[in-house]
């Protein structure tokens, strides 16, 4: 981009962001109710929008209506419907009153507000432009905040219509921007200024909006990558396990970042493990099913079986045929079917890869012990599903390092509305969604009230001070009988002390 287009697009930003400000200050002026009915209306307006919506969703991988409903739609709907129910009370004002401060500071009334950042801008993502970019909207919108929204490249369709649909829900014209959806356009966002930042995409990308947020100390929620485990315990249904392996290989066609990777077996199940899964990959409708995957995706995938397979892995099921050399006619997709490799180690270049393409990896282990190990060589704490006996799993769940886990399912459930959702490690840290989601769309600001005139600190420092606070401490907080007795001796001598010394000054 030329200095002069940079000149402009600045411009631009300054303007709609200006406008974005002015939209906010009413917004945030609202009672949360009087937002969160409107916000509440964007359910039915999904209903109606829903064909358009799915038409405009133009990642390849997509082709299947039943899959944008259940994947996008039907959670953008109850994450509106949810906040319309739910967001009054996690966004009230707290009263603290009474006795619950501590007797030592006197009395006091203390309120603590929730107040919007003031202009969130949201980096969105390709893979559930929907969804991920829309409940984002939605929260930040809730909370009493404008939003500048950058969609991933093939997305700005998608993003403009369901922006135009809030619209029509009663969202305040100017209160959403649309940037397009080049990285300049959010690098220059956010030089011109904004409070808040919540980013989906990969590591890097992630490290990249980071550093640049550096200098102005903007506050950000990363979700990225993931590369997710899955445990199998002894006692876990194997038709189910693998059932749902299957589900997560084909789902937005291996462009989910919830979906299983890493396939923990212990070796005294790993017979029955291949076989079911063997015949559950088998089954026609799997075998003769594809997907297209960015060429550059294709190329990242084959490097990291090439190395997996040099390295002893095997090819368990599918195939995977070398990317056509490079060049200037090079396809922007390459359509590929599901590849699962065994004798997975964590050595292996694929194993600690973000790779969005139907792929997982069969680790054998042990034990449970060396399940965690392995899994702990791992960059990407996402999630992880446990299958097996649930006292089995949940006595698993505490060693388990990730932002959520599945016990005996997988994906599906982080569509609930009420939960919080986000990842350690290189998969980002922060939430969206659920309550601790929009509290983070949220900053808190506390107002206290001194009631009436007790100011001892505002007195210059006198003798027995030291002594009065020391037995202070010690009678409240000292352990046992003894140590408390103390500090209340300690404290009537003061007292005395600094009586007598205003006896003889007087």
């Amino acid at each position: 981009m030329s200095v002069d287009e940079t000149h402009s697009l600045k411009e631009q930003i300054e303007a709609a962001f200006a406008a974005a400000y002015s939209a906010q200050l009413a917004w945030s002026q609202l009672t949360i109710r009087a937002r969160a009915a409107m916000i509440g209306r964007v359910a039915p307006g999904i209903v109606e929008a829903r064909h358009e919506l799915a038409r405009l969703v133009k990642a390849p991988m997509r082709t299947d209506y039943r899959e944008t409903v259940s994947s996008e739609l039907l959670p953008l709907a109850d994450a509106a419907k949810w906040l319309s129910g739910h967001s009054s009370r996690v966004l009230a004002t707290r009263y603290l009153d009474g006795g619950g401060s501590p007797s030592w500071l006197g009395r006091l009334r203390s309120v603590v507000h929730r107040v919007p950042h003031g202009l969130v801008l949201i980096i969105g993502t390709w893979n559930y432009p929907i969804f991920l970019t829309g409940v984002q909207i939605l929260h930040a919108l809730t909370a009493g905040n404008a939003v500048a929204i950058k969609p991933a490249p093939g997305c700005e369709d998608v993003t403009k219509y369901m922006v135009e649909l809030m619209g029509r829900c009663g969202i305040p014209e100017g209160l959403m921007v649309v940037l397009d959806s080049s990285v300049d356009a959010g690098k220059v966002a956010m030089n011109v200024g904004v409070d808040h930042v919540v980013m989906t995409g990969s590591s890097q990308s992630g490290r990249n909006v980071l550093t640049q947020a550096i200098p102005s100390l903007t506050s950000a929620t990363m979700e990225l990558s993931g590369n997710d485990a899955v445990y199998v315990l002894p006692g876990a249904d194997m038709h189910r396990v693998c059932d749902l392996i299957r589900f997560g290989l084909r789902l937005n066609g291996g462009a989910t970042c919830l979906a299983p990777r890493r396939i923990f077996i212990p070796q005294k199940a790993s017979e029955v493990f291949h076989r079911v899964l063997e015949e559950c990959l088998s089954v026609p409708e799997q075998q003769q099913w594809r997907t297209p995957i960015a060429s550059a995706t294709y190329r990242r995938l084959w490097d990291g079986v090439a190395d997996a397979l040099n390295r002893g892995a095997r090819i368990f099921s599918g195939e995977l045929r070398p990317p056509s050399p490079a060049s200037g006619t090079e396809p922007d997709y390459v359509s590929t079917g599901h590849i699962v490799l065994t004798d997975v180690r964590t050595d292996m270049k694929l194993y600690k890869a973000d790779i969005f393409a139907p792929v997982a990896m069969i680790v054998p282990v042990d034990n449970w012990s060396d399940a965690l190990k392995a899994d702990s060589q791992c960059p990407y704490a996402l999630s992880a599903s446990i299958f097996g006996p649930v006292e089995d799993a949940l006595r698993l769940v505490p060693f388990v390092s990730a932002g959520t886990i599945t016990i005996n399912d997988l994906i599906v459930p982080t569509a609930d509305p009420r939960l919080p959702f986000g990842g350690r490690g290189e998969s980002g840290f922060g939430v969206t969604r659920g309550i601790e989601g929009l509290l983070s769309m949220t900053t808190a600001k506390v107002v206290s009230t001194r009631l009436g005139n007790w100011l001892p600190h505002a007195s210059l420092p006198g003798p027995g001070d030291e002594q009065l606070l020391d037995g202070l401490l010690q009678f409240v907080h000292g352990k046992g009988w003894r140590r408390r007795v103390g500090g209340l001796r300690q404290i009537v001598q003061a007292i005395l002390l600094q009586r007598n010394s205003r006896k003889s000054n007087d």
